[in-house]
């Protein structure tokens, strides 16, 4: 085998690790052989619901959002020839948030945080690419425009926090930062089967992204139509990263190092460096929420029942 897939396959090893780990952290610690042994119903039914029902379901959408959010980056990364851009920097992120506390500010609620933080996402994508189409969709107009949107979301997030009631934004507080909390198979169900098609999707269209790379004048050359092509893959990226936020909130780290950790793995090309991401990111959330869980069990749950 060659060394990409080498790296793939231990890439996939700290998963499986990440994901054990995950499973046995917390304020209940369990070892691996009672998950096995859940696993298989062998075990009673305080471990079935600790494992089943609590760590089980939050690390299976900690795996599907930290894989998604990382694709994104990776194709914002490509499309905007930038090494610093993410779907937080072109303003996704921000405007899934902004959206958010307007969706409070008016009463709607915060059980309908993640429609909202979709809704915002999608908006934000749309003032980007409106904007740069005057003088034609370039990377350095898309990333500028971003920045922008962004900035100003994050604008309107300031200012609906500082002047509105506390006890109103505590639930969307917690989500803005990020979260797994409390999160059960019922989110899963909603959320997976939305990403892992659009994550299939943008697998078999890696090597467009090369393309792309090459510059706009050699992907002409090659046949490609640029602007399209670019539309349909910020379409593309931008619902990745709008599902995942609706599902685990604003996770903006995960879209911009995940790329870079994947390409210094597996080098440039495409068709290696998104399936590196996806693994990368999911390591990375994964890891993430079991390492807050182990440094502060009680707040391992919402509530009581």
């Amino acid at each position: 085998m060659s060394r990409r897939v080498w790296v793939l396959v231990g890439l996939l090893g700290v998963v499986v690790l990440a994901v054990i780990w995950s499973i046995s952290a917390g304020a209940v610690p369990i070892s691996a052989s009672v998950i096995v042994n859940t696993l298989f119903g062998l075990e009673g039914p305080h471990q079935d619901f600790i494992i089943l029902q609590s760590r089980l379901p939050r690390t299976v959408l900690a795996l599907i959002a930290g894989a998604a959010l990382a694709i994104s980056g990776a194709i914002i990364q490509a499309l905007l020839r930038n090494p610093l851009a993410s779907p937080k920097v072109i303003g996704i992120n921000s405007g899934a948030a902004l959206a958010v506390c307007l969706g409070v500010l008016s009463g709607v609620s915060p059980l309908w945080s993640p429609v909202l933080a979709a809704v915002g996402g999608f908006a934000a994508a749309s003032l980007v690419w409106i904007g740069s189409l005057r003088r034609g969709a370039s990377p350095a107009r898309l990333a500028l425009i971003g920045i922008a949107v962004g900035f100003l979301a994050d604008a309107g997030v300031d200012y609906i926090l500082v002047t509105a009631p506390t006890f109103e934004f505590s639930a969307p507080l917690v989500w803005l930062t990020g979260s797994l909390w409390s999160r059960g198979w019922d989110d899963v169900a909603r959320t997976a089967p939305l990403i892992l098609p659009l994550i299939g999707m943008a697998l078999l269209l890696a090597f467009r992204l090369d393309l792309i790379r090459l510059g706009d004048a050699h992907a002409r050359g090659l046949g490609m139509n640029v602007k399209i092509e670019r539309f349909l893959l910020l379409a593309l990226a931008t619902a990745l990263a709008s599902v995942s936020v609706a599902a685990v909130g604003a996770l903006g780290f995960v879209g911009l190092m995940a790329p870079h950790m994947a390409r210094q793995l597996v080098g440039g090309n495409h068709r290696a460096v998104l399936p590196a991401s996806m693994l990368v990111g999911m390591a990375l959330v994964v890891l993430s929420d079991a390492a807050g869980r182990a440094l502060a069990p009680p707040l391992k749950f919402r509530r009581a029942s």
